[in-house]
């Protein structure tokens, strides 16, 4: 049955089949196989979005666009020039700071690459940035939206593994700004050796830093309302999560940078993000039914127990098999197939869930980069440019890869990394 499976799963893939009706298709014949009625399949697609915690996506997702078109992304944009853009290679670390900040609020890679990156990509090819350079670091520094809260992701990784939201949003912080602070070591050595970013930025004195400061504070103050919110036990996830979205509309009508009919558009790519996300979601709960009537879950369970004698050999493992899936397939179905199957084996081992999950999250943020399904790059080279293909971003991309996978062992080697803030705060 799982060879079948993996073997049917993977050729719909290459044949260019849409994710969710893989799945879909893969868990129909199974359950055919199995002389089970396909009306559970109808019942475990039901099942799987029928949550109020999910509502939190499309919302999260809402408040991103809206903050990104409303003007918060170029004062964001502003601050981190005032910080790092007199630095060698200064626009590429703005780049990747302003990842970082919008990170705070939206909750999606790949809206954090198009907001962040359709500002800063023509400055960037004004200063001499190769476009293989470009969008090697506008698209992995969108993953810097995965783990620094709110995370759509991370929504999603709490709800499916039963971790609370709450503790992985605040145990991004500290991953995020490590991967934040590698990616810019990175940016300055490249732009000095490969001559990018040739124009000198004058330095920024005292009272300009404190303007541009003022006019950034309040979309800074996003994550302040949305994680107090959460921690203070007033909101769920999910209620913050409209704060979220009420907070960036005021702002962006304070703005004056969002008109009505960008925000029609703004709700119709909402709607259809969040219904690719959902499908993926429901079809995906029937194909973790499959998985545990087959006992499936539990098969991996005995692979792992036998061969992992560890926590950090089971987390190296699973890392790598991320690793591996992470070049065919998304994300959001890797999170619904595998996080149930690896979260109860984790528990066996005595792994802090909230690691574990901060684990899983940095392997994702990787999957989100790697050819040729990493979505986070597709939309660094789209953004670069619209003819630009992945193979483009060779070799920066594979050092890039390189960072983002020495950050991942980093947290796996120290869990204290992903566990001090929210024990502080728990």
């Amino acid at each position: 049955m799982i060879i079948g499976i993996l073997v049917a799963f993977f050729v719909l893939l290459f044949l260019g089949m849409p994710i969710a009706f893989t799945i879909g298709l893969v868990s129909i014949g199974a359950l055919v196989i199995g002389g089970v009625s396909i009306e559970v399949v109808v019942q475990r697609m039901f099942a799987g979005v029928n949550s109020f915690s999910y509502l939190a996506i499309p919302l999260f997702i809402l408040a991103g666009n809206i903050m990104g078109e409303g003007g918060l992304t170029k004062r964001l944009m502003a601050l981190a020039d005032a910080i790092v853009g007199r630095f060698s290679g200064g626009l590429g670390m703005t780049a990747v700071v302003t990842s970082a900040f919008f990170g705070t609020v939206s909750g999606s890679t790949v809206a954090t690459t198009y907001a962040v990156g359709s500002v800063i990509v023509p400055r960037m090819k004004e200063q001499r940035y190769s476009n293989s350079f470009i969008a090697s670091i506008i698209g992995p520094a969108g993953v810097l939206g995965l783990i620094i809260p709110p995370s759509i992701t991370m929504v999603i990784l709490g709800i499916t593994a039963n971790i609370s939201i709450g503790d992985l949003f605040i145990a991004g912080f500290l991953p995020g700004i490590l991967l934040t602070i590698a990616l810019c070591v990175y940016v300055s050595y490249m732009s000095k050796k490969k001559g990018f970013g040739v124009v000198e930025k004058a330095h920024v004195t005292g009272k300009e830093f404190w303007s541009i400061f003022k006019s950034a504070l309040f979309p800074l103050l996003s994550p302040v309302f949305i994680l107090g919110g959460i921690f203070s036990g007033l909101v769920t996830a999910t209620e913050a999560a409209i704060i979220a979205v009420v907070y960036g509309f005021i702002l962006s009508m304070f703005y004056g940078e969002l008109s009505m009919r960008q925000f029609r558009d703004i709700m119709a790519n909402t709607a259809v993000t969040s219904a690719i996300i959902l499908i993926i979601i429901s079809f995906a709960n029937v194909f973790t039914y499959v998985l545990t009537a087959n006992r499936i879950p539990a098969a991996i369970s005995d692979f792992f127990l036998q061969f992992a004698s560890t926590p950090l050999q089971f987390l190296l493992m699973v890392s790598l098999i991320l690793l591996i899936l992470g070049t065919l397939t998304e994300v959001t179905s890797l999170i619904i197939l595998l996080s149930p199957i690896f979260m109860p084996i984790a528990m066996q081992y005595g792994i802090d869930p909230v690691h574990f999950g901060m684990v899983l999250i940095m392997n994702f943020a990787l999957a989100n980069i790697t050819p040729p399904v990493g979505l986070s790059l597709i939309a660094g080279c789209n953004v670069t440019d619209k003819n630009m293909g992945i193979e483009n971003t060779f070799p920066y991309v594979l050092q890039v890869i390189g960072i983002v996978a020495v950050v991942v062992l980093i947290i796996i080697f120290v869990p204290q990394i992903s566990t001090v803030l929210p024990n502080l705060f728990g």
